[in-house]
Protein backbone atom coordinates (compact mmCIF):
# COMPACT_ATOMS: atom_id res chain seq x y z
CA UNK A 1 0.00 0.00 0.00
CA UNK A 2 2.85 2.34 1.34
CA UNK A 3 4.36 2.08 -2.39
CA UNK A 4 0.79 2.13 -4.22
CA UNK A 5 0.80 5.87 -2.25
CA UNK A 6 4.11 6.97 -3.05
CA UNK A 7 3.37 5.79 -6.92
CA UNK A 8 0.07 8.02 -7.12
CA UNK A 9 1.97 11.05 -4.79
CA UNK A 10 5.05 11.07 -6.83
CA UNK A 11 5.06 11.56 -10.97
CA UNK A 12 7.14 9.49 -13.05
CA UNK A 13 10.23 11.38 -13.76
CA UNK A 14 9.57 11.91 -17.50
CA UNK A 15 6.21 13.71 -16.44
CA UNK A 16 7.95 15.77 -14.15
CA UNK A 17 10.80 16.83 -16.13
CA UNK A 18 7.88 18.25 -18.93
CA UNK A 19 6.44 20.29 -16.17
CA UNK A 20 9.23 22.26 -15.66
CA UNK A 21 9.33 25.44 -17.53
CA UNK A 22 12.05 25.93 -19.42
CA UNK A 23 14.54 29.26 -18.59
CA UNK A 24 13.92 30.33 -22.37
CA UNK A 25 10.70 31.15 -23.81
CA UNK A 26 11.34 29.23 -27.03
CA UNK A 27 7.55 29.64 -28.80
CA UNK A 28 6.89 33.15 -28.01
CA UNK A 29 5.60 34.52 -31.10
CA UNK A 30 6.79 31.95 -33.45
CA UNK A 31 10.62 33.60 -33.12
CA UNK A 32 12.05 30.10 -33.08
CA UNK A 33 10.28 29.00 -35.85
CA UNK A 34 11.62 31.99 -38.13
CA UNK A 35 15.19 31.34 -36.81
CA UNK A 36 15.10 28.38 -37.90
CA UNK A 37 14.01 29.37 -41.31
CA UNK A 38 16.77 31.93 -41.46
CA UNK A 39 19.33 29.01 -40.31
CA UNK A 40 18.20 27.01 -42.79
CA UNK A 41 18.54 29.51 -45.92
CA UNK A 42 22.37 30.99 -43.99
CA UNK A 43 23.54 27.55 -44.87
CA UNK A 44 22.13 27.15 -48.20
CA UNK A 45 24.19 30.35 -48.96
CA UNK A 46 27.32 29.21 -47.98
CA UNK A 47 27.09 26.33 -50.70
CA UNK A 48 27.61 29.29 -53.30
CA UNK A 49 29.99 28.61 -55.73
CA UNK A 50 32.56 31.25 -57.14
CA UNK A 51 30.53 32.69 -59.90
CA UNK A 52 27.12 32.28 -57.72
CA UNK A 53 28.72 34.34 -55.13
CA UNK A 54 30.21 37.18 -57.27
CA UNK A 55 27.23 37.61 -59.27
CA UNK A 56 24.61 37.54 -57.09
CA UNK A 57 26.49 39.87 -55.06
CA UNK A 58 26.88 42.34 -58.18
CA UNK A 59 23.02 42.17 -58.59
CA UNK A 60 22.23 43.57 -55.22
CA UNK A 61 24.75 46.01 -55.22
CA UNK A 62 22.90 47.25 -58.82
CA UNK A 63 19.64 47.29 -57.00
CA UNK A 64 21.22 49.81 -54.55
CA UNK A 65 22.73 51.54 -56.09
CA UNK A 66 19.81 52.28 -58.76
CA UNK A 67 17.80 52.81 -55.41
CA UNK A 68 20.22 55.62 -53.71
CA UNK A 69 21.00 57.42 -57.16
CA UNK A 70 17.12 57.84 -57.09
CA UNK A 71 17.01 59.15 -53.76
CA UNK A 72 19.74 61.26 -54.69
CA UNK A 73 17.97 63.05 -57.63
CA UNK A 74 14.40 63.14 -55.80
CA UNK A 75 16.51 64.76 -52.64
CA UNK A 76 18.65 67.32 -54.82
CA UNK A 77 15.93 68.34 -56.90
CA UNK A 78 12.78 68.96 -53.75
CA UNK A 79 15.18 70.31 -52.10
CA UNK A 80 16.05 73.01 -54.20
CA UNK A 81 12.69 73.20 -55.58
CA UNK A 82 10.24 72.80 -52.34
CA UNK A 83 11.82 72.47 -49.40
CA UNK A 84 14.64 70.12 -47.56
CA UNK A 85 12.43 67.95 -45.13
CA UNK A 86 10.07 67.30 -48.03
CA UNK A 87 13.00 66.02 -50.39
CA UNK A 88 14.53 63.89 -47.29
CA UNK A 89 11.15 61.99 -46.86
CA UNK A 90 10.70 61.49 -50.00
CA UNK A 91 13.85 60.41 -51.09
CA UNK A 92 14.07 57.98 -47.76
CA UNK A 93 10.41 56.85 -48.43
CA UNK A 94 11.95 56.05 -52.25
CA UNK A 95 14.93 54.71 -51.33
CA UNK A 96 13.28 52.43 -48.54
CA UNK A 97 10.68 51.23 -50.96
CA UNK A 98 13.24 50.01 -53.94
CA UNK A 99 16.74 49.20 -52.39
CA UNK A 100 16.47 46.10 -50.17
CA UNK A 101 12.84 45.12 -51.54
CA UNK A 102 14.45 44.71 -55.22
CA UNK A 103 17.32 42.50 -53.02
CA UNK A 104 14.84 40.46 -51.49
CA UNK A 105 11.95 39.96 -53.70
CA UNK A 106 13.91 40.02 -57.07
CA UNK A 107 16.78 37.10 -55.52
CA UNK A 108 20.01 38.43 -54.95
CA UNK A 109 22.30 38.10 -52.27
CA UNK A 110 23.44 41.01 -49.63
CA UNK A 111 26.21 40.28 -47.32
CA UNK A 112 25.27 42.85 -44.33
CA UNK A 113 21.64 40.73 -44.54
CA UNK A 114 24.00 37.59 -44.42
CA UNK A 115 25.31 38.84 -41.28
CA UNK A 116 22.68 38.09 -39.70
CA UNK A 117 20.91 34.86 -41.44
CA UNK A 118 24.48 33.06 -41.90
CA UNK A 119 25.59 33.89 -38.49
CA UNK A 120 22.32 32.85 -37.04
CA UNK A 121 23.08 29.47 -39.00
CA UNK A 122 26.32 29.59 -37.24
CA UNK A 123 24.87 29.99 -34.36
CA UNK A 124 22.55 27.08 -34.39
CA UNK A 125 25.43 25.08 -36.05
CA UNK A 126 24.44 24.56 -39.21
CA UNK A 127 27.76 26.04 -40.46
CA UNK A 128 31.35 26.76 -39.56
CA UNK A 129 32.86 29.98 -39.44
CA UNK A 130 34.78 29.20 -41.84
CA UNK A 131 32.21 28.07 -44.49
CA UNK A 132 30.60 31.45 -43.44
CA UNK A 133 33.82 33.41 -44.11
CA UNK A 134 33.75 32.11 -47.37
CA UNK A 135 30.32 33.53 -47.72
CA UNK A 136 30.64 36.78 -46.99
CA UNK A 137 34.15 37.50 -48.48
CA UNK A 138 33.03 36.27 -52.39
CA UNK A 139 29.78 38.15 -51.92
CA UNK A 140 31.41 40.97 -50.69
CA UNK A 141 33.65 40.99 -53.73
CA UNK A 142 30.64 41.36 -56.30
CA UNK A 143 29.55 43.97 -54.10
CA UNK A 144 32.58 46.00 -54.70
CA UNK A 145 32.93 45.44 -58.48
CA UNK A 146 29.32 46.40 -59.21
CA UNK A 147 29.99 49.64 -57.11
CA UNK A 148 32.67 51.19 -58.72
CA UNK A 149 31.60 49.85 -62.05
CA UNK A 150 28.39 50.68 -62.01
CA UNK A 151 28.80 53.92 -60.36
CA UNK A 152 31.05 54.58 -63.36
CA UNK A 153 28.49 53.84 -65.66
CA UNK A 154 25.84 56.51 -63.84
CA UNK A 155 28.32 59.27 -63.17
CA UNK A 156 30.61 59.06 -66.49
CA UNK A 157 29.30 56.67 -68.84
CA UNK A 158 25.78 58.28 -68.74
CA UNK A 159 26.34 61.35 -67.47
CA UNK A 160 22.95 61.35 -65.34
CA UNK A 161 23.96 63.60 -62.48
CA UNK A 162 24.67 66.52 -64.95
CA UNK A 163 28.28 68.42 -65.39
CA UNK A 164 30.60 68.95 -63.08
CA UNK A 165 29.36 71.44 -60.58
CA UNK A 166 26.23 70.66 -61.21
CA UNK A 167 23.42 70.30 -57.95
CA UNK A 168 23.73 66.45 -58.08
CA UNK A 169 27.26 66.11 -59.08
CA UNK A 170 28.16 68.63 -55.30
CA UNK A 171 25.61 66.30 -53.74
CA UNK A 172 27.67 63.35 -54.78
CA UNK A 173 30.94 64.97 -54.04
CA UNK A 174 30.02 66.20 -50.45
CA UNK A 175 28.33 62.61 -49.75
CA UNK A 176 31.63 61.10 -50.59
CA UNK A 177 33.83 63.43 -48.77
CA UNK A 178 31.68 63.52 -45.60
CA UNK A 179 31.91 60.01 -45.20
CA UNK A 180 35.10 59.60 -45.74
CA UNK A 181 37.26 62.81 -44.76
CA UNK A 182 34.59 64.29 -41.91
CA UNK A 183 33.40 61.26 -40.00
CA UNK A 184 35.27 59.88 -37.37
CA UNK A 185 36.24 56.54 -36.99
CA UNK A 186 33.55 56.02 -33.77
CA UNK A 187 31.10 58.40 -35.32
CA UNK A 188 31.20 55.76 -38.64
CA UNK A 189 31.60 52.69 -36.30
CA UNK A 190 28.36 53.27 -34.43
CA UNK A 191 26.30 54.45 -37.43
CA UNK A 192 27.23 51.21 -38.62
CA UNK A 193 25.79 49.76 -36.25
CA UNK A 194 22.60 51.50 -36.15
CA UNK A 195 22.30 51.15 -40.05
CA UNK A 196 22.61 47.89 -40.19
CA UNK A 197 20.37 46.93 -37.59
CA UNK A 198 17.93 48.57 -39.30
CA UNK A 199 18.80 46.77 -42.43
CA UNK A 200 18.61 43.33 -40.53
CA UNK A 201 15.36 44.21 -39.01
CA UNK A 202 13.78 44.49 -42.86
CA UNK A 203 15.41 40.74 -43.16
CA UNK A 204 14.28 39.66 -40.35
CA UNK A 205 10.78 41.45 -41.06
CA UNK A 206 10.45 39.78 -44.57
CA UNK A 207 10.46 36.16 -43.25
CA UNK A 208 7.88 36.86 -40.91
CA UNK A 209 4.64 37.04 -43.36
CA UNK A 210 3.78 35.52 -46.64
CA UNK A 211 1.88 38.28 -48.20
CA UNK A 212 3.94 40.58 -50.58
CA UNK A 213 2.66 43.71 -49.58
CA UNK A 214 3.41 42.98 -45.94
CA UNK A 215 7.06 42.27 -46.99
CA UNK A 216 7.16 45.13 -48.64
CA UNK A 217 5.93 47.02 -46.12
CA UNK A 218 8.42 45.60 -43.11
CA UNK A 219 11.44 45.81 -45.30
CA UNK A 220 10.60 49.38 -46.47
CA UNK A 221 9.60 51.12 -43.15
CA UNK A 222 13.28 50.26 -41.56
CA UNK A 223 15.31 50.99 -44.75
CA UNK A 224 13.56 53.94 -44.48
CA UNK A 225 14.54 54.92 -41.35
CA UNK A 226 18.10 54.37 -41.71
CA UNK A 227 18.65 56.21 -45.03
CA UNK A 228 16.19 59.07 -43.78
CA UNK A 229 18.45 59.52 -40.36
CA UNK A 230 22.24 58.98 -42.53
CA UNK A 231 23.19 56.15 -40.87
CA UNK A 232 26.14 53.98 -42.53
CA UNK A 233 25.76 50.97 -44.50
CA UNK A 234 29.07 49.25 -46.07
CA UNK A 235 27.66 48.17 -49.26
CA UNK A 236 25.33 51.11 -50.39
CA UNK A 237 28.79 53.16 -49.61
CA UNK A 238 30.50 50.96 -52.17
CA UNK A 239 28.34 52.65 -54.79
CA UNK A 240 28.00 55.95 -52.44
CA UNK A 241 32.35 56.61 -52.60
CA UNK A 242 33.00 54.94 -55.84
CA UNK A 243 30.13 57.53 -57.12
CA UNK A 244 32.15 60.31 -55.44
CA UNK A 245 35.41 59.62 -57.02
CA UNK A 246 33.72 59.85 -60.13
CA UNK A 247 32.44 63.08 -59.60
CA UNK A 248 35.70 64.05 -58.74
CA UNK A 249 35.87 64.29 -54.72
CA UNK A 250 38.96 64.69 -52.68
CA UNK A 251 40.01 61.27 -51.35
CA UNK A 252 41.02 58.16 -53.30
CA UNK A 253 40.39 54.47 -53.18
CA UNK A 254 42.76 53.65 -50.26
CA UNK A 255 41.38 56.40 -48.01
CA UNK A 256 37.55 55.17 -49.10
CA UNK A 257 37.63 51.81 -48.20
CA UNK A 258 40.89 53.08 -44.65
CA UNK A 259 38.66 55.95 -43.55
CA UNK A 260 35.16 54.42 -44.15
CA UNK A 261 34.42 50.96 -44.64
CA UNK A 262 36.74 49.57 -41.97
CA UNK A 263 34.59 51.48 -39.08
CA UNK A 264 31.25 50.87 -41.20
CA UNK A 265 31.93 47.40 -41.86
CA UNK A 266 32.95 46.56 -38.50
CA UNK A 267 29.64 48.15 -37.21
CA UNK A 268 27.67 46.62 -39.59
CA UNK A 269 28.95 43.13 -38.41
CA UNK A 270 27.52 43.94 -34.84
CA UNK A 271 24.16 45.61 -35.96
CA UNK A 272 22.83 42.40 -37.26
CA UNK A 273 24.49 39.45 -36.36
CA UNK A 274 24.89 40.48 -32.62
CA UNK A 275 22.03 43.02 -31.81
CA UNK A 276 19.34 41.49 -34.45
CA UNK A 277 20.30 38.16 -35.03
CA UNK A 278 22.59 36.52 -31.51
CA UNK A 279 19.14 38.52 -29.94
CA UNK A 280 16.44 36.22 -31.25
CA UNK A 281 18.09 33.33 -30.86
CA UNK A 282 18.60 33.77 -27.54
CA UNK A 283 14.66 34.89 -26.72
CA UNK A 284 14.11 31.41 -29.46
CA UNK A 285 15.86 29.28 -27.13
CA UNK A 286 19.60 29.26 -28.50
CA UNK A 287 18.24 26.47 -31.11
CA UNK A 288 20.82 23.98 -32.21
CA UNK A 289 20.47 21.55 -35.12
CA UNK A 290 21.28 18.24 -34.75
CA UNK A 291 20.61 16.40 -38.24
CA UNK A 292 17.34 16.72 -40.42
CA UNK A 293 13.98 17.43 -38.09
CA UNK A 294 15.84 17.25 -35.09
CA UNK A 295 16.42 19.89 -32.49
CA UNK A 296 18.21 20.01 -29.38
CA UNK A 297 14.99 19.78 -27.13
CA UNK A 298 13.89 21.98 -25.39
CA UNK A 299 16.23 24.60 -25.68
CA UNK A 300 19.99 25.18 -25.78
CA UNK A 301 22.63 25.78 -22.64
CA UNK A 302 24.78 28.76 -22.10
CA UNK A 303 27.36 26.71 -22.82
CA UNK A 304 25.95 26.92 -26.43
CA UNK A 305 26.35 30.75 -25.95
CA UNK A 306 29.56 31.21 -25.10
CA UNK A 307 30.32 28.67 -28.14
CA UNK A 308 28.05 31.01 -30.64
CA UNK A 309 30.04 33.77 -29.21
CA UNK A 310 33.58 32.23 -29.72
CA UNK A 311 32.49 31.62 -33.11
CA UNK A 312 31.44 34.67 -34.32
CA UNK A 313 33.87 36.77 -32.31
CA UNK A 314 36.53 34.67 -34.81
CA UNK A 315 34.57 35.22 -37.81
CA UNK A 316 34.20 38.88 -37.28
CA UNK A 317 38.14 39.53 -36.37
CA UNK A 318 39.18 37.36 -39.90
CA UNK A 319 36.62 38.86 -42.07
CA UNK A 320 37.42 42.25 -40.95
CA UNK A 321 40.91 42.18 -41.49
CA UNK A 322 41.17 40.27 -44.29
CA UNK A 323 38.58 42.33 -46.40
CA UNK A 324 38.16 46.17 -45.14
CA UNK A 325 41.69 46.35 -43.02
CA UNK A 326 43.72 45.21 -45.03
CA UNK A 327 42.69 46.20 -48.46
CA UNK A 328 42.60 49.84 -46.64
CA UNK A 329 46.24 49.61 -45.62
CA UNK A 330 47.74 48.03 -48.84
CA UNK A 331 46.08 50.56 -50.95
CA UNK A 332 46.36 53.80 -48.85
CA UNK A 333 49.94 52.65 -47.61
CA UNK A 334 51.54 51.16 -50.21
CA UNK A 335 49.70 50.85 -54.18
CA UNK A 336 49.08 54.62 -53.80
CA UNK A 337 52.38 56.09 -52.43
CA UNK A 338 53.40 53.77 -55.78
CA UNK A 339 51.71 55.27 -58.36
CA UNK A 340 52.36 58.41 -57.01
CA UNK A 341 48.23 58.78 -55.63
CA UNK A 342 47.11 61.40 -53.69
CA UNK A 343 43.78 62.99 -52.75
CA UNK A 344 42.23 65.23 -55.56
CA UNK A 345 44.99 63.93 -57.77
CA UNK A 346 45.03 61.33 -60.20
CA UNK A 347 41.82 59.27 -57.72
CA UNK A 348 39.98 58.67 -60.69
CA UNK A 349 41.67 55.60 -61.96
CA UNK A 350 40.75 52.04 -62.43
CA UNK A 351 44.03 50.36 -61.87
CA UNK A 352 43.17 50.93 -57.68
CA UNK A 353 39.46 49.10 -58.07
CA UNK A 354 40.19 46.52 -60.57
CA UNK A 355 42.99 45.73 -58.07
CA UNK A 356 41.05 45.88 -54.70
CA UNK A 357 38.44 43.65 -56.85
CA UNK A 358 40.95 41.01 -57.99
CA UNK A 359 42.71 41.07 -53.94
CA UNK A 360 38.98 40.45 -52.72
CA UNK A 361 38.23 37.27 -54.88
CA UNK A 362 41.75 35.82 -54.47
CA UNK A 363 41.34 36.13 -50.88
CA UNK A 364 37.59 34.27 -50.72
CA UNK A 365 38.94 31.54 -53.24
CA UNK A 366 42.18 30.79 -50.60
CA UNK A 367 39.57 31.05 -47.69
CA UNK A 368 37.73 28.20 -49.73
CA UNK A 369 40.79 26.25 -51.09
CA UNK A 370 42.82 25.84 -47.24
CA UNK A 371 40.02 26.26 -45.01
CA UNK A 372 36.91 24.96 -45.98
CA UNK A 373 36.42 20.95 -46.25
CA UNK A 374 37.79 19.48 -48.61
CA UNK A 375 33.91 17.69 -49.94
CA UNK A 376 30.68 20.20 -49.94
CA UNK A 377 28.24 18.40 -47.71
CA UNK A 378 24.39 17.94 -48.85
CA UNK A 379 22.53 20.83 -47.75
CA UNK A 380 20.37 19.89 -44.89
CA UNK A 381 16.56 19.49 -44.74
CA UNK A 382 14.97 22.00 -42.68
Amino acid sequence: MATEANSEADPPQDEEESTKPPRLTTSLFNIADTVKTLSHMGVAKTKVNPAQGILLGWQATAYLAFAAFLAWMIATGVSADLSAGLGKFLSSAAFGLSALVLVILYGSNLVTGDYMTSGISLMTRRSRWREVLWEWSITHSGHWMAGFAVGWMIIIGAGQAGQAGSVLMEALVGIGETKVNELSWDQLFYRGILANWLIAMGVWGAYRTKETVGKVLLIGIPVSVFFAIGFEHSIVNHFALAAGIWAGADYTWGEAWFNNLVPVTLGNIVGAMILQGMVYWYVAGMPVWLGPDKWKSPHGSYRDLVRAIRDTGTLMLFFVGMAPLAVGVLFLYGVEPALGVSAGVGNQNWIEPIGIALYLVATALVVKRFLMPRVWHRIPDS
